[in-house]
């Protein structure tokens, strides 16, 4: 701690001032011995100049050391102190609509009944109108040491939004350069002219292939397609058709799959319930009802919110954890469940071992082909002679395509081993019955007996049943 030591005879005798100043250069210290016999105890005028002359300049303590000279304290006492730098505040962003348009799922009464009446799931913007407000960061107040030297003070962390479509800074504000309906996806603003259809889509609209968000008042009808670069909003039902959204889909009424439906969102999930239909969803699912007889791969959370709150039959998958009323049902119903790895990854990894399997019956062909071609002696035609440079070549390819392969399956196996363990789990606030089999990671365990109000979670390479919670 001590820095330096200088000792200063007094005018009035011998004694020592000893002065300790800390690395940091934040705190210094005074130390008066008693003075030989004789002598006298400096002055305050002494003591001051020899801090100055020390470099002592900043932060005195004027009326400790005065203290210390009452008192003839020869104890180290702290006689001045720095002041230490305040780190700028960070920017903040103030957003003037909702960005989590989960949040703007429809609201239940107390008897489970959903009145659509007050409710509008797009919101809508003027152009002009005030978006984002941006308070910027600041660059602090330094600070300074014992010593008079400055110490620069942190800057605020700064926030910064991308600029989409039909979106402008005026000043620290993002406004809307037109009408439309707002949107924030990875820390992208913009504001996407929607498309509404008055009924349902059908033979009289045509598929749907829009660059911004659609609204359909009506169904979606069996066969038809709707693709949106932004969200989906359906008043009605899903009824066969297929829905592709790079945002979010919310559906006020059902999708009745008919084992025909694809359900496909880069965002969030919304419907009353799923019947027979494929869901890929790389956000969260929240479902009113049920989910039935369907496949499901959600990327984070998965959750039924009803007093039915039922999943029956299908496979059902989640990144992170599925939580519903009731699993299965009492005759028994084949349903599987799957949380704790990301579903995508989990079917590139199919693909991939169906793409393997398929490559080693194509290796192994052209290698035949090439084990004749290549035996001594062989009579090469020159038909023959290019049948052997093409299978040569197919041989690299496929071999080089393998290898990559095989090197994408260990990443993927790689990655579901390190995040499948511990995150996952599955909430039942009522029963799972028999027949349904869960998995979490590389834990599996299938259910022969009901179980009431659990939550199952990854232990040790094991399924664990906790209380629900």
């Amino acid at each position: 701690m001590l820095v330096s030591e200088r000792s200063n005879q007094a005018k009035a005798g011998t004694e020592q001032i000893v002065l300790s100043v800390t690395p940091n250069k934040m705190q210094a210290y005074l130390q008066l011995n008693p003075p030989s016999e004789g002598a006298a105890w400096p002055t305050y005028e002494e003591i001051i100049n020899f801090l100055n002359s020390e470099g002592v300049v900043f932060g005195l303590k004027e009326q400790v050391i005065h203290r210390l000279l009452e008192e003839k304290s020869s104890k180290s006492t702290l006689i001045a102190e720095g002041e230490y730098p305040v780190k700028g505040e960070d920017a903040e962003l103030k957003f003037y609509f909702e960005t989590d348009r989960i949040r703007l799922i429809p609201k239940e009464l107390e008897d489970g009944r959903v009145d659509h009446r007050e409710l509008s799931m797009l919101q809508n913007v003027q152009k002009g109108q005030v978006l984002v407000e941006k308070k910027p960061a600041t660059s602090g107040i330094s600070g300074r040491n014992v010593l008079g030297e400055e110490i620069k003070a942190p800057q605020g962390k700064d926030k910064t939004l991308v600029l989409g479509k039909n979106v402008a800074w005026d000043q620290n504000r993002i406004i809307a350069t037109c009408d439309g309906e707002p949107t924030l996806h990875n820390r992208k603003i913009s504001v996407q002219v929607v498309h509404e259809i008055h009924g349902n889509v059908g033979y009289k609209t045509g598929n749907i292939d829009f660059v911004g968000s659609v609204h359909i008042r009506g169904d979606v009808e069996n066969g038809f397609t709707v693709k949106a670069a932004g969200d989906v909003v359906i008043s009605g039902n899903v009824e066969g058709g297929f829905i592709y959204a790079d945002g979010d889909i919310t559906i006020n009424g059902g999708i009745i799959g008919q084992d025909k439906s694809v359900i496909s969102a880069k965002g969030n999930l919304y419907a009353r319930y799923i019947d027979h239909a494929k869901v890929n969803v790389e956000g969260e699912i929240k479902v009113r009802d049920a989910i039935l007889h369907s496949y499901i791969n959600c990327g984070r959370k998965i959750t039924l919110g009803t007093r039915k709150g039922l999943v029956l039959g299908g496979v059902v998958r989640a990144g992170e954890s599925i939580d519903a009323q009731f699993l299965g049902s009492k005759m028994g119903t084949q349903t599987e469940v799957e949380v704790g790895t990301n579903p995508s990854n989990r079917l590139e990894l199919n693909e991939i071992e169906k793409r393997l399997a398929e490559l080693a019956k194509e290796l192994d062909s052209v290698e035949k082909i090439l084990a004749i071609l290549n035996k001594p002696g062989y009579n090469l035609t020159p038909e023959r002679e290019e049948l052997r440079a093409k299978s040569t070549r197919t041989s690299f390819v496929l071999k080089a395509e393998k290898r990559r392969l095989e090197q994408r399956r260990d990443e993927i196996i790689e990655l579901l081993n390190k995040r499948q363990i511990e995150r996952g789990y599955v909430k039942i606030r009522q029963t799972i019955y028999p027949g349904v089999k869960v998995v979490i990671g590389k834990a599996i365990r299938i259910f022969k007996d009901e179980l009431n109000f659990a939550m199952l979670a990854y232990d040790e390479g094991e399924i664990s049943i906790q209380p629900y919670r």
